[in-house]
């Protein structure tokens, strides 16, 4: 077993065992860890960061469900790509369009088990080489910070970084900066949590006095009197998540 693809299925219980039943016969890779018979409940562990999905298996014939409702429920709209929809229907009879709703397959409900394994397994691979959501986060991250005068030479930068890409993943880390972000990136980069804290600071305070005088006041006019004072790191790590938030029309709670 190469790696374990941990899966949400959502069906019936009666449909799940079967599914359960002629995966096994199969292969040990796919781990289901969640199962559910209704979209409300799938949409719940959908949007929780904590999950860990790899894929999501949709029954789309549960009855009294609307499988678009629950498609346009994702937060995270990387993880349309790895869903996969069980239906008797074309796709284009969800009028799922790539700009859409950009799913990973809709497959007949009479498949072949071992295609729906290849599928799961073409998911997983497609993660393990580009996890796109971390380059896009990053990315955009590393071009704000540029912006606002943080240079990547500097520890800070590095930190920051990984600091607001985590609370973008979970928002609710905003407001743990001290217990749970610093001995997170304490952990990850093997340094002391006060080197964490004053690097984060340092790299700010100087990007405060090098950088973008007018972006940084478009960014912090609201909450920080430029020439009065400077952001804390929980400020300045707040902000900047809602501000790529707010682009992607999302909120932090």
């Amino acid at each position: 077993m190469r790696y374990n693809i941990n899966t949400l299925v959502v069906c019936s219980n009666e449909e799940l065992v079967k599914l359960k039943s002629e995966i096994s016969k199969i292969t040990t890779e796919v781990n289901i860890k969640y199962a559910v018979e209704t979209y409300k409940e799938a949409l719940e562990i959908i949007n929780d960061s904590k999950s860990n999905l790899d894929a999501i298996i949709i029954d789309g014939t549960i009855p009294g469900e609307n499988i678009l409702a629950l498609l346009t429920g994702y937060k995270n709209e990387v993880l349309l790509s790895r869903s996969i929809i069980l239906d008797n229907i074309k796709l284009d009879c969800y009028n799922l369009s790539a700009s859409n709703y950009q799913i990973f397959n809709v497959i007949p409900k009479n498949y072949k088990t071992e295609e729906l394994v290849i599928s799961l397994r073409e998911i997983k691979n497609k993660q393990e080489k580009y996890n796109f959501l971390k380059i896009s986060i990053y990315d955009k991250v590393a071009e704000i910070l540029k912006k606002l005068g943080i240079a990547p030479d500097k520890n800070g930068f590095h930190y920051l970084r990984k600091a607001i890409y985590e609370c973008y993943l979970d928002p609710s880390l905003l407001t743990s900066i001290t217990k749970e972000i610093y001995p997170m990136l304490a952990e990850s980069f093997s340094k002391k949590e006060s080197c964490i804290e004053r690097s984060i600071r340092s790299a700010i305070e100087t990007g405060w006095d090098r950088g973008n005088y007018e972006y940084s006041n478009e960014l912090f006019s609201n909450c920080v009197d430029y020439y009065k004072t400077k952001p804390t790191n929980g400020e300045f790590i707040a902000i900047i998540v809602d501000k790529i938030m707010m682009e992607e029309g999302r909120t932090a709670y």
